[in-house]
């Protein structure tokens, strides 16, 4: 490559918080001028206020920052105009290398590198089409991104069954498995000295309103349906009346369900056990406060709050579906169908008894979780990008295949 200016394209801000800020670092210790380009002002994830932080952040680290509107769905006047704006970067600019997420902003970034001839890796972080998935979800999403691999030179993908399908199935010119961008086990730990953490967790119950003797089972994650709060809200409704007393369930996130899940709580009669926290900026007390650990998830990648549950000690329970399955062993938690709201309530009312009576099998599952996740440190994530980064900025992973492909 002649020169370094290297684009991180998402859809969203969001994604470059929670994605790809270690990235930026590789990337300049590289020697690379890095560029960020996505919708700070809509879509997000998080609040405002942690966007504009972001964005200090960002400027901070000598970042390049441009704002395109991608859509999140597939709309095709919406995804025409992203295109144009993010055409008209890419000509500006001339990157070396682009490096993009998300189905439209992966695709529209590859469709505009391609234009330029500039070299691409996409990060799939969980194909829409999986097994199980809606039959709408293969029409839509596998040809295309059957056609946009031959426009790939690096395809990362972040759980087993990506992987063995993207070999397969597309023609990437080269195909990793990198668990997303790992977990900083130590940060997240709740094996503390002091006993900070523990302070932290009581002072965190205090702030939403937690009883000290409840037990407290956590979901962290967006309020929107591929979450899937809405089966354990059920699940909660199918306990007696003297289990419920014993239970509060947290849920941070924001969302455009909130309202939704609020009356379904309310309609079920258990509103008294839910809270709906919004977004909490610092996630890490959460863990620290809870005594379990609920992911429902219908649809995963690779999941970071999951993995961030686990490094914090707790044990689980979470939907059996792809890339939870990599992460959750029998001892360490129970796996449940997706849509199962009974085989929830019997997993919440057996492990809740653990708490009460036996909390030392429930122990055990969480520093079974702790040992297992140190294989998904964050070190260990930077490390293998690392190496795909210096392999891309010298060349050597440019697939001759891709590269054929731009010169006719």
């Amino acid at each position: 490559m002649k020169h370094k200016r290297v684009a991180i394209v998402t859809s969203v801000a969001s994604m470059i918080g929670q994605f790809n800020m270690r990235n930026i670092v590789l990337l300049q210790e590289a020697g690379c001028e890095v560029h960020v380009i996505c919708n700070f002002q809509e879509g997000n994830t998080c609040d405002s206020k942690s966007i504009q932080k972001l964005q200090h952040t960002l400027s901070g680290m000598h970042v390049h920052q441009h704002t395109w509107s991608c859509p999140r769905k597939c709309l095709p006047g919406k995804c025409m105009k992203a295109y144009v704006c993010l055409y008209r970067i890419f000509r500006k600019y001339s990157f070396a290398l682009v490096h993009c997420h998300s189905p439209i902003g992966g695709a529209l970034a590859r469709i505009a590198a391609y234009q330029f001839g500039t070299p691409v890796i996409y990060t799939a972080h969980g194909f829409h089409f999986y097994q199980g998935a809606p039959w709408k979800n293969w029409l839509l999403y596998y040809p295309v991104e059957k056609i946009l691999s031959f426009l790939t030179n690096v395809l990362i993908t972040v759980n087993q069954e990506d992987e063995q399908f993207a070999r397969r199935y597309l023609h990437a010119g080269t195909v990793f498995r990198i668990p997303g961008v790992g977990v900083d086990s130590r940060y997240f730990s709740t094996q503390d000295i002091d006993g900070a953490g523990k302070a932290a967790g009581m002072e965190f119950r205090q702030i939403h309103r937690i009883p000290d003797d409840a037990v407290l089972l956590l979901s962290v994650g967006e309020l929107n349906k591929g979450k899937n709060h809405r089966v354990v809200l059920e699940a909660l409704a199918m306990l007696e009346e003297e289990e419920k007393e014993k239970i509060c369930y947290l849920i941070c996130g924001q969302g455009e369900l909130k309202h939704q899940l609020s009356a379904y709580a309310e309609k079920l009669h258990i509103s008294r056990q839910v809270r709906l926290a919004g977004y909490v900026a610092d996630i890490r007390p959460a863990y620290q406060a809870a005594d379990l650990f609920l992911f429902p998830s219908v649809r995963e990648g690779m999941p970071v709050a999951l993995m961030e549950a686990m490094a914090a000690g707790l044990a689980v329970i979470a939907s059996k579906i792809r890339g939870n399955r990599e992460l959750i062993h029998k001892k360490g938690g129970l796996l449940i169908q997706p849509q199962d709201a009974q085989g929830f309530a019997r997993a919440i009312r057996k492990l809740v008894h653990w708490k009460t009576g036996m909390p030392q099998k429930l122990e055990a599952m969480g520093a079974y979780n702790r040992k297992q996740i140190l294989k998904y440190d964050q070190s260990i994530v930077d490390q293998q990008m690392r190496c795909i980064y210096h392999q891309m900025i010298d060349g050597s992973l440019i697939s001759r295949k891709v590269l054929a492909e731009k010169r006719k």
